[in-house]
């Protein structure tokens, strides 16, 4: 949590941060402007003080939305920077030494956000070279906000809990459109007899975000049969929907206005479930419940991902655990953090030092994939654990097998 950050900065002995660069895909700067929609900015923080954002003019008002101190950068002298520098980024890279100076950060100081390796590089090589008393921190696997992230508070409980009441919503909408269709033989069909493809349901299901204020940057897998035991193939938009094949849909929307995700799989056969697909799902399912109603504070996630791959393996599938590289059965981790970004922290997988605490939301999606046999199955809902270390799903959607059509 945001309120976590000073703690965090204590134990790196950072005496500053700074964040930067584009807004578009920046969780970082998203994060500490409360969602505020700029383009770019500059947020600094002094350890044990508040941040604060600096932007452009055109930006000011939609910075104050932010609720930090804001300044703009003509206050950093930029237009006579401009003149008297060789190049913008050299006015640039002057004034953002300013912007140090003034809110007096120096010593170690960690720099977050995005932008080009090369210019970030030359960036924080000429910084130092302007602020001799500048010591910048590099991070490695974990960042002070990778951390951050992994716990949430009130106001992003509820921005989450928001994402994924529409997101179900959606889905219900998804899965009435397909059953309202026809059949013809063992494919379903569209009013004037041509075939139901992946390409219509994912149509339908983007005007549907639209009319709930959610965006799909990362594009929805609807994968069927084959396609369906690749557990990251988006599908073939050409394909048309058929009878008795498994399908994975799997659903991770995104806020326009927060940046909030849900994510959400359910797997289903339209009309009727071969067996061996029936009998996988009954697996996948088992784990699924199993896990959900064991989460315990302090466990640690890896321990959670040993037990699906001991139940798997008990029951005759390969699973990652002994093999990275495995392509059927059980082949990647139990989930995943949630929040700004679709993947975070905490980590689920077998050497994952992350432990369950309360005000995480993370997703469990076990799942078993067979692309020769031409069938996957994945179970995934997004997980609350509360302050009493009680863990909810946010994913009430119905999980069944068999979606009758026609």
């Amino acid at each position: 949590m945001k309120s976590d950050l000073d703690r965090l900065m204590q134990q790196r002995k950072l005496n500053g941060l700074v964040v930067m660069g584009p807004a578009e895909d920046n969780t970082a700067l998203r994060y500490m402007t409360n969602g505020a929609r700029i383009t770019d900015g500059i947020v600094v923080k002094k350890a044990g003080e508040q941040p604060a954002l600096v932007c452009g003019l055109m930006e000011r008002e939609e910075a104050a939305k932010s609720g930090l101190p804001t300044s703009i950068y003509a206050d950093y002298d930029l237009t006579r920077l401009m003149k008297e520098s060789s190049s913008p980024f050299e006015a640039r890279l002057k004034m953002m030494a300013e912007i140090l100076k003034r809110h007096e950060i120096s010593g170690a100081v960690g720099f977050y956000g995005r932008g080009e390796p090369g210019q970030s590089y030359m960036t924080l090589k000429g910084l130092a070279e302007l602020t001799p008393r500048l010591e910048v921190v590099g991070e490695t696997e974990t960042t002070i906000f990778d951390e951050a992230f992994m716990t949430k508070d009130d106001d992003e409980i509820a921005a989450l809990k928001s994402v994924a009441e529409r997101a179900n919503l959606i889905f219900g909408e998804v899965i009435e459109f397909i059953r309202t269709h026809t059949v013809k033989g063992s494919t379903l069909v569209k009013l004037d007899g041509s075939a139901l493809t992946i390409r219509d349901v994912k149509r339908y299901t983007r005007g549907r975000l639209i009319a709930h204020d959610l965006e799909d940057p990362g594009g929805m897998i609807f994968a069927q049969g084959h396609d369906a035991g690749v557990p990251h193939s988006r599908g073939e938009d050409g394909d048309a929907l058929t009878l008795g094949k498994s399908i994975i849909f799997d659903f991770s929307p995104r806020d326009l206005a927060t940046g909030y995700y849900h994510d959400m799989t359910r797997t289903f056969c339209l009309g009727f479930a071969p067996p061996e697909v029936q009998q996988a799902y009954d697996e996948v399912s088992h784990i699924f419940h199993n896990i959900l109603e064991s989460i315990t504070v302090g466990d640690k996630y890896s321990s959670y991902q040993d037990r699906v791959c001991d139940f798997f393996e008990q029951a005759g599938h390969k699973t990652v655990r002994s093999d990275l590289g495995v392509k059927n059965g059980y082949v990647h981790g139990l989930g995943h953090g949630l929040g700004l970004q679709i993947h975070e922290r905490p980590g689920m997988y077998s050497h994952s030092k992350d432990a369950a605490q309360p005000r995480q939301v993370i997703t469990i999606e076990p799942g078993l994939y067979y692309p020769e046999r031409d069938f996957g199955v994945r179970i995934e809902d997004t997980v609350l654990i509360d302050e009493k270390g009680e863990a909810h799903s946010l994913t009430p959607y119905p999980k069944a097998v068999v979606i009758d059509v026609g």
